[in-house]
Formats: C-alpha cells, sequence, structure tokens
C-alpha cells in the first residue's frame, strides 16, 4: 500500500524581536497576512498559501551541487497573521535518509530575525528549533538557544510525496518576542535544506539568500522581509484568549490599513458577536478603542466575574467595502478559586503534592477543605483562613482519591468553591471513553487501566451519581465492560473499585468518571482502528474493515491508510484522533472503499433522516466524482463536483431519501461504500471522518 507518511525532520529557526521599517530596496521578501482563514497545520497545502509568494533555495552553500531538481531543492512560502508566523516548505529529495538522527541527515532549516538587527553572532533575541527527521516517531523540538520558553505553542506536521515531502509550521509570536509585530515591521529571514543521499555525513545544502553555510548562526547572512498587513483588523486588547481582572476594560485594536472605521460588535454569546446580530452591535467609529463594563458604555452595569466576552472588529475602507474580522475573547475571573493543581480530576499525583489555585476575582483570604470524599468536602464549614493560595495536605495514601474546596473571602462576603479531586499515583486511569468525552456511541466499550496492586475490581454504572449500581466484577486482565444499548444524549457515569486481599490498603475506591452519548448514530468514527498485527487477538486495522482496491487494483483505484503505523491518519482529523486516509487514482475507472456493517443497521431508529460524511481533500487533487453507496449498488453523487479539490474538513449532508427512492430498505443496511468515479481518470488524496446519521433538527 502505497500510503501518506507522517515524518519528522531537523527544522531550525532562529527568531529574535521585531525592527524598524527600511527603505523598499533594502527588502528582499514581502511576508503577507491574508484577510483569509489561516492554513490548517497538517502538511496540507490550503488554498490560503496561494497568498504567498512563493521562493526557491538556489544557492549551493556546503558540499556539492545537486544532480537536478529531484535531488535535492525546494520552494517555500511565509504568512503571518497578529498572533502567529507560519512556514510552508515543500521539499524535493528523491533519497529519504535519516541514519545520524541530526542536520546531517535530509532536513530544513528555517531562520528568522526578528528584529533585523543582522548581528555577526546570535544574540538573546534570536532563536533556534530544531525538528528531526524522523520516519518513526514525532519528537519534541528543541530550542538551542533560548531552550523551552521558545517551544511554547510550537506547531507542525509534515507528509511525504512522491518526490518529497511537505513541511508546515506554526509559531506564536509570544514564544518569539515580547510584544507581537505590526504591520511594516522588517524581520531577517532565510531558509536552507541539507541532503544527504548514500547514508554518511551531508552530501548538500542549499539556500534562499545566505551565500555561506556559516549563515546558521551569522544573521547578517541572512535576507530581509517586510511585514504586510491584510486589511482585517488585528492586535486586540486584551489579548485573545486572555484573563481581564477587572470589571471594565479599554478595548482597542490595530485597524486595518485602508480602514476609514470600524464596525464593532461586542457581547458574552459567541455566537450573536460572528453573527453580527443587532443585540451586540456597538456602533460605527473611527476610533481604534472603546470602553466596556462602564456606565455609559457597552455593558453599562460591569462585566461580570466568571463570564467570557466576545468581540469582533469589521474593518470598512473608502469604498465601504467590509472586511469581517475574527471573533476575539476574554475572560473575567469568577469570585470563586479556580485553575486548581493537580488539575480536577487528575491522576497519578504525588503523594506529598503541594495543592495551589488561582484566587478568586477581589478575593483576600482563602479557605481549604479537604478529605476522602465528596461529600465530607462538599458540606464542610468552619475551617481556618489563610492569606497564600497553597496548602499542604501532607503525605497522602497510595492509589486514592482526594476531595477538595477552597471559598474565597473578598472582604464583603464568602464564595464557597467547588469541589475537586484528583487520585494518586497507583490508582485505576487511563479510562476510555476519557473522562468527560461526549458525542460518545451508544453502544460503548468501557476499558481503563488497571491499578497497580490490584488484582480485582468491581464496575459501577448509572446516570445518576447518587446511585451507581454494581454491574459486575472481575480479575485481573479483564479490564472491560459494555453497559449495551444507552439513550442517546444522556451522561452517564461510572466508576472502578478495586481491591487485593494481601494488601493492607485495600480496597480502593475508584475516582468517578463520565461521557456523554452522541444524539447521532455513529456508523464510523475512525477511533476503533489500530496497528496490531495481523492475526492477533484484537487487531483491527483499518483496511481491513474499509476494503480498498489493494489487491484488486484493475478495477478499483483505492488505497485505504497509511503505508507504515499508524495505519489510520491521527494528525488530519475531524474530531477524535484518528481519520481514514483515501488515496485514489482514478486511470482504473473507479476508486471505492467498502465497510460491511455488523452493528447499527437499522437506519430508521430515532427517525434518523440524514447521512453526514466529513471529507477534505486538496487543491492538487484530481476534481472526480464523489459518490457514497449503501448495499453494494445504490448510491448518491456529491452536488459538488469539486468536492475532492475542497482544502478544510467539508460535511456532506445526504438525505436517506434519495436511496429510499432507489428501492433501499434504511431497516437493513448491510454495507456504505465511499468512492470516487472518474472523470479525469487523476490521482489524489482523501481524509474521510465521522461517518453519521442524525435525526431531524429539532
Amino acid at each position: 500500500m502505497c500510503r501518506k507518511l507522517l515524518y519528522l525532520f531537523s527544522f531550525v529557526l532562529v527568531l529574535s524581536v521585531v525592527g524598524t521599517v527600511a527603505a523598499q530596496d533594502e527588502v528582499d521578501l514581502i511576508i503577507r497576512s491574508p484577510d483569509l482563514a489561516m492554513p490548517v497545520i497538517d502538511g496540507v497545502i490550503d488554498d490560503v498559501w496561494s497568498v504567498a509568494t512563493e521562493q526557491d533555495m538556489p544557492l549551493t552553500v556546503n558540499g556539492s551541487d545537486p544532480s537536478g531538481p529531484a535531488d535535492a531543492s525546494g520552494k517555500w512560502r511565509v504568512l503571518w497573521d497578529w498572533e502567529h508566523i507560519y512556514a510552508l516548505v515543500v521539499i524535493k529529495d528523491d533519497i529519504l535518509d535519516m541514519d545520524d538522527g541530526d542536520w546531517n541527515d535530509d532536513s530544513v532549516e528555517f531562520y528568522i530575525d526578528g528584529d533585523n538587527s543582522k548581528g555577526a553572532i546570535v544574540d538573546n533575541n534570536d532563536h533556534q528549533y530544531t525538528v528531526r527527521w524522523n520516519n518513526e516517531e514525532i519528537e519534541t523540538p528543541s530550542a538551542l538557544h533560548n531552550g523551552e520558553p521558545s517551544l511554547v505553542g510550537f506547531e507542525y506536521a509534515i507528509v511525504t510525496t512522491g518526490s518529497g515531502y511537505i513541511y508546515e509550521v506554526r509559531i506564536p509570536w509570544t514564544s518569539i518576542i515580547a510584544e507581537p509585530p505590526v504591520a511594516g515591521d522588517l524581520i531577517g529571514i532565510d531558509m536552507f535544506y541539507n541532503d544527504d543521499d548514500d547514508g554518511g555525513g551531508r552530501d548538500t545544502q542549499i539556500a534562499w539568500h545566505s551565500t555561506e553555510g556559516a549563515g546558521w548562526n551569522t544573521p547578517s547572512f541572512w535576507g530581509t522581509a517586510q511585514l504586510v498587513a491584510g486589511n482585517r483588523a488585528g492586535g486586540p486588547k486584551p489579548s485573545n484568549g486572555s484573563m481581564h481582572k477587572d470589571t471594565w476594560a479599554n478595548i482597542s485594536w490595530i485597524p486595518g490599513p485602508t480602514a476609514v472605521s470600524s464596525d464593532v460588535y461586542f457581547g458574552d454569546n459567541f455566537e450573536d458577536v460572528n453573527a453580527g446580530a443587532e443585540s451586540v452591535f456597538q456602533g460605527n467609529q473611527a476610533t481604534n478603542f472603546m470602553v466596556v463594563g462602564f456606565p455609559g458604555f457597552a455593558v453599562p452595569d460591569g462585566l461580570v466575574p466568571g463570564s467570557t466576552y466576545y468581540w469582533r472588529v469589521d474593518a470598512i475602507n473608502a469604498e465601504g467595502t467590509v472586511y469581517k474580522g475574527v471573533v476575539w475573547n476574554f475572560s473575567v475571573p469568577p469570585k470563586t478559586a479556580y485553575f486548581p493543581f493537580p488539575a480536577n480530576g487528575g491522576d497519578s499525583v504525588d503523594p506529598d503534592v503541594e495543592l495551589s489555585w488561582t484566587g478568586g476575582y477581589g478575593a483576600k483570604l482563602h479557605t481549604v477543605y479537604f478529605g476522602e470524599t465528596f461529600d465530607e468536602v462538599d458540606n464542610a464549614i468552619g475551617g481556618s483562613a489563610q492569606g497564600t493560595m497553597t496548602y499542604t495536605p501532607g503525605t497522602l495514601k497510595f492509589a486514592k482519591t482526594y476531595y477538595w474546596r477552597v471559598d474565597e473571602f473578598d472582604i464583603v462576603e464568602t464564595h464557597k468553591g467547588n469541589v475537586w479531586s484528583f487520585t494518586t499515583e497507583g490508582a485505576v486511569g487511563g479510562p476510555n471513553p476519557a473522562n468527560g468525552a461526549v458525542d460518545v456511541s451508544q453502544t460503548p466499550l468501557l476499558t481503563w487501566a488497571h491499578g497497580v496492586n490490584a488484582d480485582t475490581h468491581q464496575v459501577y454504572f448509572g446516570a445518576d451519581t447518587a446511585s451507581l449500581e454494581l454491574k459486575g466484577s472481575g480479575n485481573f486482565g479483564s479490564e472491560s465492560y459494555e453497559p449495551g444499548l444507552l439513550e442517546w444524549n444522556t451522561t452517564y457515569y461510572w466508576r472502578i473499585d478495586e481491591a487485593n486481599n494481601a494488601n493492607a490498603d485495600s480496597p480502593w475506591t475508584g475516582p468517578l468518571w463520565s461521557f456523554t452519548t452522541a444524539n447521532f448514530l455513529i456508523i464510523d468514527d475512525m477511533e476503533s482502528y489500530n496497528d496490531l498485527d495481523e492475526g492477533e487477538p484484537g487487531s483491527n486495522r483499518i483496511y481491513l474493515a474499509w476494503i480498498d482496491g489493494f489487491d484488486n487494483p484493475a478495477t478499483n483505484g483505492s488505497v485505504v491508510g497509511n503505508f507504515d503505523p499508524p495505519f489510520a491518519e491521527q494528525s488530519i482529523v475531524h474530531s477524535g484522533n484518528q481519520s481514514m486516509p483515501f488515496a485514489y487514482d482514478n486511470a482504473v475507472g473507479k476508486s471505492e472503499a467498502t465497510l460491511t456493517l455488523t452493528s447499527n443497521r437499522d437506519w430508521t431508529v430515532k427517525g434518523v433522516d440524514t447521512l453526514t460524511i466529513w471529507y477534505r481533500g486538496s487543491a492538487s487533487n484530481a476534481a472526480e466524482a464523489m459518490y457514497v453507496a449503501l448495499n453494494g449498488s445504490t448510491s448518491v453523487d456529491n452536488a459538488n463536483a469539486n468536492a475532492a479539490q475542497e482544502g478544510g474538513w467539508t460535511q456532506w449532508n445526504i438525505s436517506l431519501q434519495a436511496f429510499a427512492d432507489q428501492g433501499v430498505n434504511l431497516s437493513n443496511v448491510s454495507s456504505i461504500t465511499l468512492g470516487l468515479r472518474s472523470v479525469t481518470g487523476g490521482t489524489g488524496m482523501l481524509y474521510f471522518d465521522d461517518v453519521r446519521l442524525h435525526p431531524p433538527a429539532p
């Protein structure tokens, strides 16, 4: 099976803070901020990348010249917005190598000097990121000059192609500089590629701007780029997603470069702000700031502690063109304590843990209650107040769940806190579904990891925390439970109590977990597949469930799954942790994959009337006709002739009546097929996820 693979390779990024504007003839590259959604970091080339100017790497700075473009060449692009810098690198390399595990192997080096100071050596503002190329596992990148603070929020993806690979990265400005840049600022920049074809050291190093290999630590060799803004507003203050510790705010923004005025929306409902509802429209204004939470202004009674506020600024130019802004948000701290450590529901906590929290809005004193049961802590009164926001309960028992609460006093009144919990090391853990999971199948298999000293367990389950029922018991090695068919859109709770008669601390009451079932029927969410060897107990490889054309390529050009583990895609996903990779080659007329249904065959239950399928393609795909078929014959085509070229996750809704009209018995659906019918005889790569049945909208 020829599959898309995820690889890691060396990626070096050197950055420092932003400089001043220079004359245009000093600028080697313009970096644009588009008026479009920024790229998803998944190694797929989104349409927004067309806004960026493509650059080559034509200069050999170390080793011998490449034998040709297929041997070692690269093209790259850069974008920015008010919060991140983005880079896309497309490498051609006909021999991929990883034997040294460093820059001597095939690797990309990306340099940025954020203040454009172009020193002879790197300074305290320069950062170097390195991501190894590795065909087995994803690793945390290193940061040579400035260490871990440079890695906060570092996000990347790598995808192999038929001629090399694609690298895509996003880095927050806050991990690079103290203050995000503004339009017109200059940064130093360069891009290198290292090529190793024979398994020894590096054979070739090519670059965009530097003429010497010493450019890796010599910013003066790098080129100069200027940041050019799109037309949307940016630079929100309070910053997006921040905690604003006051009940009023002077919100401000940087207007779009062509804006003569701004329409401002502000409220506590995301949907209203995103839709531009009249109830949250605060007017059109020429200034770039607005007071909220103060008499005479928006939210005159003050911002409410514990609330999140959303706002949007639409830039309007002299011709009246409106550039819709991004919806930003900030929160006002609650009056109760928040951000507990350990996190609520945390497990494997050190028995000598020191508890801490963030004080509620206006809090002056804190009262801590700690115990071994929820009710004990929830009902506790009369504790002693303290001024610090830490608490040491002493050495705790092994493999036990504890509960705690912090009440906050703000001089006027006491605000009772939520009851938090954590479990110490050695206890039962690893619940699946995860604690708090939503949209869970109505026929789940519950599993968990046993405690280190347990040899027996009891399963408690129910829809009411106050009356969980004992559903069964078992011994070590049988850590699973099937509750049967559950109600739709219902929250269930479960707990695993463990014991070992040879241990004096036994029994151990487990933590309370919960999940909520979906309000739709899950046909396949791609989450159940694994990489266990075929024939091994529990093996469930995705290509053995969705039968493709691998064994019959003369009539079916599809290949499901990645070439190497993980066979299910774990980077490009719509929801959850996995999706289905689907390569197609329609030179043989069609490409399709079929899933035989062993459950959820009644497609009339709960009045479901719509089949939904999420898919994602690429602009580089051939525009073949997408279809879905039931029971091996009856099919419905996607109305979008270019569906395979959609660069973002797209929801395809199909009325079940379209199948019923063709004679399908919806109460007994035996199989579902996803495919592409030949139009051009072309090729491409798709991803499918979240195949579901939905009832009518309420």
